[in-house]
């Protein structure tokens, strides 16, 4: 699936990798590739530290897809603080940075921050989290090879 947006900042646990562990949910990989080669902007905006998250970003090899990845420091405490971080480390700067853009992720943190930030939703379930828990989400994706749709 192409994505319809030039701009994706994506959460950590949970979607990218799966919950609670440091695995990669099966297909996202070709995701980030696709993407990638489309020109697409992306981001990591996580609650864990910064260093963590670069580290497991470089373990997975996936640096190349990811032109910032901010995480939880100093100052920078929250989803919406890291989501901001995760924007302006691509050099969009609000509120106009966040044109065609999107925030995926799989809590109702992910989706509020987004909307916040004038971002496209889109919750996953893939990790579990159930579709009630991500009703306010512009869209919802249960599998990185599926299509998402709207909120039901």
């Amino acid at each position: 699936m192409d994505s319809p947006w030039a701009c994706v900042v994506w959460d950590l646990e949970g979607t990218l990798l799966e919950r609670g562990g440091l695995r990669p949910v099966a297909g996202v990989a070709a995701v980030l590739a696709r993407w990638a080669g489309a020109g697409v902007e992306m981001a990591v905006a996580t609650s864990a530290s910064t260093p963590s998250a670069r580290r497991v970003v470089d373990r997975l090899g996936w640096a190349r897809y990811f032109g910032h990845v901010a995480g939880s420091a100093p100052g920078v405490v929250g989803k919406d603080a890291v989501l901001t971080e995760a924007l302006l480390g691509l050099g969009r700067l609000l509120p106009d940075g966040v044109s065609n853009a999107a925030m995926v992720g799989d809590s109702a943190e992910d989706v509020w921050a987004a909307h916040r930030a004038g971002l496209t939703a889109v919750g996953v379930t893939w990790s579990g989290t159930p579709a009630a828990v991500l009703a306010e989400a512009d869209l919802l994706w249960a599998r990185p090879d599926a299509t998402w749709h709207p909120p039901s």
